[in-house]
């Protein structure tokens, strides 16, 4: 007998065996396949939820932390837009014209703060919406502030206006606060803007032609709305931010904000 050629006969696969063996391969690689493909749209769909909730978060911090440096009693809604005066700056003051017209009074010194000669106004004790922006005498808020100078009264300083000017009412606490010109968030086409530098108006406006200073705060936002909920003896004036934000891959998330405006004028 050849054993020799009997060897060379057992060695090697069958057609049987090789297709078996690349049968349990195609399953082996399938099953991997898509274990990895699963895994990776697992941190596809992971990035994109931290991507919509990081533009939620920043936008709604943006607008929460603007809001709360609003003057008290300046907030006008107009469904998806807000308008508010901001405040840059506030301290007591020793007399203010509220009997007749002035263009300077005695304060006491601001804390680390410089006069914006463009665009401060003086605020005294705004406890309501009314005539608020019309900027008239007898009025809430000033003229421009061009200037402050030593005072008559010991470490007190003078705060000059533009214009005379006369205040409705004394401050019970003797607070003054500086402020600038309106600022308004307004939720559109899938956008949140904030416009400012477009001055005082004694109306509400959110026509595009009306305002200036156009500045995109957020993209991907939709049904963006603002409500306002006035303030009481009992807690501080809220606004109310809710909008959706919408991923690359369809996916939403709701964002709601609350922010409380300061309640004593």
């Amino acid at each position: 007998m050849n054993y020799t050629n009997l060897s060379s006969r057992q060695s090697g696969f069958t057609l049987i065996e090789m297709v078996v063996t690349i049968v349990l391969i195609g399953i082996t690689g399938v099953g991997i396949t898509n274990f990895i493909g699963r895994s990776t749209q697992g941190m596809v769909d992971i990035a994109e939820r931290q991507q919509i909730a990081t533009i939620g978060w920043i936008v709604s911090e943006k607008v929460s932390r603007e809001l709360r440096q609003a003057l008290p009693n300046s907030i006008r809604i107009d469904g998806s837009c807000v308008e508010f005066v901001p405040i840059v700056a506030g301290t007591d003051y020793l007399t203010v014209p509220t009997l007749i017209a002035a263009n300077n009074f005695e304060a006491v010194p601001f804390s680390n703060y410089s006069v914006n000669t463009t665009q401060d106004r003086v605020a005294i004790y705004p406890n309501t919406l009314t005539g608020l922006y019309s900027l008239s005498t007898p009025g809430t808020i000033s003229g421009l502030v061009t200037s402050t100078a030593a005072g008559s009264t010991t470490n007190a300083i003078r705060i000059n206006l533009a214009a005379n000017h006369q205040f409705l009412t004394d401050s019970p606490t003797n607070r003054l606060y500086i402020v600038q010109d309106p600022v308004m968030y307004c939720f559109e086409s899938d956008f949140l803007y904030r416009y400012s530098e477009y001055g005082f108006n004694s109306l509400m406006t959110t026509d595009e032609d009306d305002l200036n200073g156009q500045t995109v705060m957020g993209s991907r936002l939709s049904v963006g709305s603002f409500t306002y909920s006035a303030g009481t003896l009992s807690r501080s004036a809220v606004v109310n931010m809710a909008f959706d934000v919408t991923g690359d891959n369809g996916v939403t998330q709701a964002i709601n904000q609350e922010v409380q405006i300061r309640n004593v004028p």
